[in-house]
């Protein structure tokens, strides 16, 4: 009999997956503006956070135009890369968490740029907004605590600033 109830089971939830694409249980990006990316899970989302920033030079400021590489993990599985350009430096990528409390989702950025080190670190996105590991200073060691992430909450809506501030290469001329 427990055998039978687990075929079924088993079954039932077979032919979901079949029904429904993968691509409609994680996120499909909308190419609707180039330095917009959607990441906004279609099923189960509880809540959204927008996550805004610009992509800024560490000494003097200045936004500099160039494309963010973004691998996405949804709890853990379903690693997928997302490419956005980030114009006059500026980037905005929307999300959504699931009704779990969880920690939903973490991003792996990549940035590459002439005459800049590489960037490559992580944002997590939490149902309290966007943190930073540790990995900023390491990159940056003039990375302030001003630059962490602001978050503020309106309804079920998570808004969140981050800027990344690029370190010149001291071997590129």
């Amino acid at each position: 009999m427990k055998r039978r109830l687990f075929v079924k089971k088993t079954s039932l939830l077979t032919s979901a997956l079949l029904f429904l694409s993968t691509e409609a249980l994680l996120s499909t990006p909308k190419p609707d503006n180039i330095n917009n990316l959607d990441l906004t899970p279609m099923l189960g989302t509880s809540k959204k956070i927008i996550i805004k920033g610009t992509i800024l030079d560490s000494i003097t400021h200045l936004p500099i135009n160039t494309d963010m590489h973004i691998k996405t993990k949804r709890n853990r599985f379903f690693s997928k890369k997302h490419s956005i350009n980030a114009l006059n430096g500026s980037y905005s990528i929307y999300s959504g968490f699931s009704n779990s409390e969880k920690i939903s989702e973490k991003l792996l950025i990549e940035i590459k740029v002439d005459g800049y080190k590489p960037y490559e670190g992580n944002l997590y996105l939490t149902r309290n907004g966007c943190s930073v590991h540790s990995d900023q200073w390491q990159y940056n060691p003039d990375f302030k605590p001003e630059y962490c992430p602001v978050n503020y909450e309106e309804s079920n809506l998570l808004f969140s600033t981050f800027n990344f501030y690029l370190v010149k290469n001291p071997g590129f001329n």
